[in-house]
C-alpha cells in the first residue's frame, strides 16, 4: 500500500556515507510503501549568510546541516535506476538560477529514463549570495521564474517545434528532445506567498509548502480554492504537499509527528514529506516507524 508519506533529504552529507548510500536508502524507502523521495537543492553554501532562512529559526547552521547535497537531477537519475516504482521529486529546484532549456531537457530525460515518476518541485529561492555567485539577477526572480516556466511547459509540448518570446528568455523556433513521458508532467510550486497561490494557478499541478501549521494549511488552501476557481480550474487537479522537519528522537517527538501528519491529511494534505535527519544507525528504524503512522 502506498503512504501519504514522502521523505526529504536523501543524500550522503559531508563525506559521512558513501554515494550509494542514497540508492540504497531510496530502495529501503520503496520497500517500506513510501509515496515518493524528495530531493533538495543547493549549488553552494557560504560560512555566513546575510539573507534570512525562512524556514527554521536556526539560520547558517540550519542551512549548514544539508552540505553535501547532491546536485538533484543527477541523483534523481540513479535512484530512478535503483527503483520501480517509487515517485521521485525536487523540494525544491530554485528554477531561475539555470538556463530553462538545459532544465527542462534534463528533467525530460529523469522522467523518461523514470518511467513517468518525476515531479518537478520548483522555487524562487531565498539565498541572495547563492545567486550572486551563480551571476543571476536576485531582484525579480519571481517574474524570472515565471518566464522561466512558461518557456519549460512550451519546450515540454506535444508540438515538434518549440518557440518562446518572454523578458527573460527567448529563443526562435527549435527542437527539444527528449519529451517527458508523463503527458503533463507535474510541476509542485513551493512556497507560502501571494505570487506562490499565482503560480500554481497559472503553471501548477500541485503545492510545496514547508513548516506550516495546520492553521496555515487551512489559509492557504481557502486563499487557493476560489482563485483556481475563476481561472476555470478545479483543486482536484492539484496535489498538495507540505513539508515538516522532525527530530524523531523521543517518544513525546513522535506523538507531535503523529498528529501532525494525520491532521494535516485530513484536512486536504495529500502528502506530508518529512526531512528526518536520522543518522545511519537508526535510519531503517525510523523509517519504519513513520511509515507506521500512516498504516504501513
Amino acid at each position: 500500500m502506498k503512504h501519504k508519506l514522502g521523505i526529504s533529504e536523501l543524500f550522503p552529507g559531508s563525506g559521512a556515507r558513501s554515494g550509494r548510500w542514497s540508492m540504497d536508502a531510496a530502495q529501503l524507502i520503496e520497500e517500506l510503501g513510501y509515496d515518493g523521495v524528495w530531493l533538495p537543492e543547493h549549488v553552494v553554501f557560504f560560512p555566513e549568510y546575510r539573507s534570512q532562512y525562512p524556514y527554521e529559526s536556526g539560520g547558517a547552521k540550519e542551512v549548514h546541516k544539508t552540505l553535501g547535497v547532491h546536485d538533484p537531477l543527477v541523483l534523481a537519475g540513479s535512484i530512478a535506476a535503483a527503483t520501480t516504482t517509487l515517485r521521485i521529486g525536487t523540494y525544491v529546484f530554485v528554477v531561475p538560477q539555470r538556463n530553462p532549456i538545459v532544465t527542462a531537457r534534463q528533467v525530460a530525460s529523469v522522467d523518461q529514463l523514470s518511467g513517468g515518476r518525476f515531479q518537478f518541485g520548483v522555487g524562487v529561492g531565498w539565498s541572495e549570495e547563492e545567486y550572486a555567485a551563480l551571476d543571476v539577477p536576485f531582484e525579480r526572480r519571481g517574474e524570472r521564474m515565471n518566464d522561466y516556466l512558461a518557456a519549460i511547459r512550451a519546450l515540454w509540448s506535444e508540438e515538434e517545434i518549440s518557440q518562446h518570446d518572454g523578458e527573460f528568455v527567448s529563443f526562435e523556433p527549435l527542437y527539444c528532445f527528449p519529451k517527458p513521458a508523463q503527458p503533463r508532467l507535474p510541476i509542485i510550486v513551493g512556497g507560502n506567498s501571494r505570487a506562490t497561490l499565482e503560480r500554481i494557478v497559472a503553471f501548477g499541478d500541485g503545492w510545496a509548502g514547508y513548516s506550516r501549521t495546520h492553521e496555515d494549511i487551512k489559509v492557504f488552501i481557502d486563499r487557493l480554492e476560489p482563485m483556481m476557481a475563476a481561472a476555470g480550474r478545479d483543486m482536484s487537479e492539484l496535489s498538495l504537499k507540505v513539508g515538516r522537519r522532525s527530530k524523531g528522537a523521543t517518544e513525546k517527538d513522535w506523538e507531535d509527528d503523529r498528529a501532525y501528519i494525520e491532521e494535516a491529511l485530513r484536512i486536504g494534505i495529500d502528502e506530508v514529506v518529512v526531512s528526518p535527519r536520522i543518522g545511519d544507525e537508526h535510519y531503517e528504524r525510523d523509517m519504519r516507524r513513520y511509515a507506521e503512522i500512516v498504516g504501513g
